[in-house]
């Protein structure tokens, strides 16, 4: 059965892109199909987007994690990081780097 993928499909025996048409065994055609992740060759619903995914919005940047300074640890008064690390989010590498 001929088939229009509408996300990448691989498997050790083929990998088919999204949005390319393919012809595949009946029965995993059927299975593709059913899941969403495919349509029969023609239909107009092959538009390349994962089944279940809503599309990406904005290109603005990811909000900063709540918590600490990144201030090169803390009761360092020149700020350089001195491997205690408290306050920089990470295992006290030497970075430093503060105010």
């Amino acid at each position: 059965m001929r088939i229009t993928m509408k996300t990448l499909y691989a498997t050790p025996e083929r990998s088919i892109a999204a949005g390319a048409t393919a012809e595949v065994p009946d029965k995993e055609a059927k299975d593709l199909i059913a899941k969403g992740y495919a349509v029969p060759e023609g239909d107009d619903e092959a538009d390349g987007k994962a089944p279940g995914k809503a599309p990406a919005r904005g290109r603005g940047r990811a909000k900063p994690p709540a918590g600490g300074k990144n201030d090169g640890g803390t009761g360092d008064p020149d700020g350089q990081g001195h491997g205690d690390g408290q306050g920089d989010g990470g295992a006290g590498d030497d970075a430093g780097g503060g105010k």
